[in-house]
């Protein structure tokens, strides 16, 4: 991840999207643009849910926002300071975040996607799948262009050192978004590495 900041500039700002949490985001506003709002990426970053900060995503933010889009790259909150479904929690106040104020940078509230890389993915995975998260904001899956998760866990065993981040067993499977696939979701795009041995491609 240093490799791929290098040279980079900083975000364009940083704005606290959930002070209740001291959660934030950072926005990479479009360079390329035609006199139109631009299309607007939610993107969370990975880390087994245990690691992992916004800054180390600085390559995906300001990369689409070379090519025109409003790119916000949000936190939320990791075990041990919360266990599931906080998380996705705090994803779900962050694209609610993003829904209000994306015409403040220039982007367009009608045409966004909910991304994420690995851990990041599942959270973007569940707001676009399961509709209990974005209820809680007035919102529904629906609301979104698409989702896109990359390398991302959407049907993996609860096991190891996973166990104490997913707490209780009676609700891993709302952990799954695969379970929450019933055509009231935005159209996904799944993208995985060949060699990933991470998440592997049955996940």
């Amino acid at each position: 991840l240093l490799w791929a900041n290098r040279g980079l500039p900083q975000p364009d700002a940083s704005v606290v999207y959930a002070p209740a949490v001291g959660m934030s985001l950072d926005v990479y506003r479009p360079v390329a643009t035609t006199g139109m709002r631009a299309p607007v990426v939610v993107f969370f970053y990975g880390g087994s849910w245990r690691t992992g900060a916004r800054a180390d995503y600085r390559f995906v933010g300001r990369r689409l926002a070379q090519q025109g889009m409003l790119v916000l790259v949000a936190d939320y909150r990791t075990y041990p300071e919360t266990t599931f479904p906080g998380f996705v929690q705090d994803g779900a106040g962050a694209v609610a975040w993003a829904r209000e104020h994306a015409q403040e940078w220039g982007g367009d509230p009608t045409c966004m996607f909910v991304a994420g890389h690995s851990a990041g993915a599942q959270i973007a995975a569940l707001l676009a799948t399961d509709g209990r998260y974005l209820g809680a904001h007035g919102l529904k899956p629906k609301d979104w262009a698409g989702a896109i998760a990359l390398s991302g866990p959407l049907d993996f065993a609860i096991t190891g050192d996973l166990v104490p981040v997913f707490g209780d067993p009676a609700q891993w499977p709302g952990a799954q978004p695969l379970n929450f696939v019933d055509g009231d979701e935005p159209p996904f795009l799944l993208i995985h590495g060949l060699r990933d041995k991470v998440v592997e491609a049955e996940d």
